[in-house]
């Protein structure tokens, strides 16, 4: 089972309020694990979450505007990916 930390001890270590993960997690922005009555936050989240926290508490976005900004950078990784994979076959046939 991957490492899992609290939202509560999270929230402590990072000093933000627990209130944003929620908030991140019923927008459907990250997905924690429930065990018991507590959520966990996955190891493998935790850059992704980072970059969530600066965006809201460095640059003032709102929850909105992250889930804007996680939408449009997935879709530049997609066009990237298929650029790659295009300049792929074109060199096959130089």
């Amino acid at each position: 089972m991957a490492n899992l930390i609290t939202i509560k001890e999270y929230s402590v270590n990072y000093n933000i309020e627990p209130e944003f993960l929620i908030s991140l997690e019923e927008s459907g922005i990250v997905y924690f694990t429930l065990e018991g009555q507590e959520k966990y936050i996955q190891e493998e989240q935790l850059s992704e979450l980072e970059r969530y926290i600066h965006f809201h508490y460095d640059l003032n976005i709102n929850i909105e505007g992250i889930d804007a900004i996680r939408h449009l950078l997935h879709k530049v990784n997609q066009m990237d990916s298929e650029i790659r994979h295009l300049r792929s076959r074109l060199n096959l046939h130089e």
